[in-house]
This record gives C-alpha cells, structure tokens and sequence, in this order.
C-alpha cells in the first residue's frame, strides 16, 4: 500500500499544513493614545431614534504630534502612522464645551475588525 495515496496518511497531511497557517478569523486590534492640538471648532450631531433614545456625538480634527500603545493594551502597530496627520475624531456622549480649537487634546483610538466595518473604530477621552 502507497502512503501517499492513503486518506489517512493525506488527512494528517492536511491537518499538518491547516495548522501552520495564521487563522483567517485572527481580527485586527489596536489601541493607541493620540495627542495633539484641536485643528477645526467642533460639531455637535445629535440622532433622535424612535425609542426614544438619543446619540449625541461631537465632531472635529486632530492634528496628531504623538502616538503611544496605553499600557495593557493591545496594538498590531506601533501606532507611528498616526503621527504628523490630521484624523477627524467622533467623540459619543462628551459635551462640545469640553473641545476647544487650538488647543491640546488627548484621546485614545480603538479599533476592533470583529465588531464590522460600521462599528470598528471608536474614540474616547481616556481616564
């Protein structure tokens, strides 16, 4: 009998090569605290939903001049492609008073692929 051509020689073959490939569900992780000066006055966009609910979000640009990994956090890059861009910023459920033009500004980036493209990046003042 030809191994090569045995199915439980070919199957463990198979398991053998599928383990040492990276795993297509692997999803993207990063976080990164960005600092920076307030480029544009920020907007207020408030959606009334029909349950009664409300979102409020505040939007503006950051021009970044430093970006760091939080510490116990997890990040796939070393959060430098950040630096020397301006990133527009939606901040959820922060008044607009506590943003103001021209002045500096830390908030952290998260971004989770498994949450679907809608959902994956969100901002938020860090504590």
């Amino acid at each position: 009998m030809n191994l090569l051509f045995s199915p439980r020689a070919a199957a463990a073959l198979a398991a053998g090569l599928f383990a040492c490939i990276p795993p297509a569900h692997a999803w993207t992780r990063i976080s990164c605290d960005l600092t920076g000066t307030v480029s544009t006055f920020p907007t207020t966009y408030r959606q009334f939903r029909t349950d009664g609910t409300a979102l409020t979000q505040v939007l503006f640009k950051l021009k970044v001049k430093a970006a760091d990994i939080p510490d116990g956090e997890r990040a796939d890059t070393d959060c430098g492609e950040f630096v020397d861009k301006e990133v527009e910023v939606a901040l959820e459920n922060v008044p607009a008073r506590t943003i103001l033009r021209g002045k500096p500004l830390k908030v952290r980036y998260k971004y989770d692929e498994s949450l679907g493209q809608s959902l994956a990046t969100r901002y938020e003042l860090p504590r």
